[in-house]
């Protein structure tokens, strides 16, 4: 397999409506969908929200895509047909500049099904295509693309297979565990890839995707990961992040990363994530 023939997919789901891996969907009936709608709309499309998520989305996510050493993929962001227009506006100006990306606003859907419907648009055969899932909070090495090509191409003999850069630099931005945690979190969600015949990446919860798939860990390609208040997932006390095997980031790591990994970031990117306060540590 030549690796300039990989084809790659990244998605990112930006406050969407529908079935996926959130908790406020398992184990639901159909007919109990639309009252969760309603009530997730409350959440998704608040003001505060959505304009945190705008930020982070273009100054994080999209920047970290928009800057890889190799742009030979496409991303797919997939939204809501629900989103107040202003905020719609906002999201498809910041999408408008970067080339990868193809931005669905689409009715209440599964994210899976989003993903098969827009795959064949976009010239892409899933079953030949390697799949990776990012948030819209989260960001990856400038290397990325470019070392997930490579594992791909060495894995390519097999027909479904699994990749994770499992170093993350966990950055919780406010409350009092506030802080730049080292993580080692193998098959966390962010940069998590898979290639696989029928099934999409969100077909599976992350952290069991090596427990199904031929799997790689590469931990030399770091990503960062920001967590506030308002994430989806609960703010953990100091002894669950201990329990999970966080420690406090030194300057240095920091500094060296943001050299070899994170140039792209600008003022308003290192502020999200917090590394301007670190770095401001005398």
């Amino acid at each position: 397999m030549n690796d300039r023939d990989i084809r790659i997919l990244g998605v990112c789901r930006f406050s969407m409506l529908g079935r996926g891996d959130w908790k406020a969907y398992r184990n639901q009936p159909d007919e109990a969908l639309e009252a969760i709608y309603l009530e997730q709309s409350k959440d998704l499309f608040s003001p505060e929200r959505l304009e945190s998520r705008l930020a982070t989305f273009e100054h994080l996510t999209l920047r970290s895509l928009a800057n890889q050493s190799d742009a030979d993929f496409r991303l797919l962001v997939v939204s809501s047909d629900r989103m107040p227009d202003i905020h719609r506006a906002r999201l498809e100006d910041i999408c408008r500049g970067v080339e990868q990306v193809v931005l669905r606003f689409l009715p209440p859907i599964h994210v899976s099904e989003a993903i098969h419907q827009a795959a064949p648009d976009i010239g892409l055969d899933l079953a030949d295509t390697v799949q990776f899932r990012l948030d819209d909070d989260d960001c990856v090495s400038r290397d990325y693309i470019r070392r997930l090509r490579r594992h791909a191409a060495c894995m390519w003999r097999n027909a479904h297979f699994a990749v994770s850069f499992p170093s993350i630099f966990y950055c919780i931005t406010d409350g009092p565990t506030e802080g730049i945690y080292n993580w080692y979190s193998p098959f966390f969600s962010a940069g998590a890839a898979i290639r696989h015949s029928s099934r999409t990446i969100f077909d599976y919860g992350h952290y069991a995707i090596p427990t199904r798939l031929v799997a790689v860990t590469d931990p030399h390609f770091p990503n960062i990961v920001t967590h506030r208040g308002d994430n989806d997932t609960p703010r953990h006390a100091p002894e669950i992040l201990r329990k999970r095997g966080m420690s406090k980031a030194s300057r240095t790591d920091v500094e060296r990363a943001l050299e070899r990994h994170f140039d792209y970031l600008t003022a308003a990117g290192l502020a999200l994530c917090s590394f301007d306060r670190m770095l401001a540590e005398a």
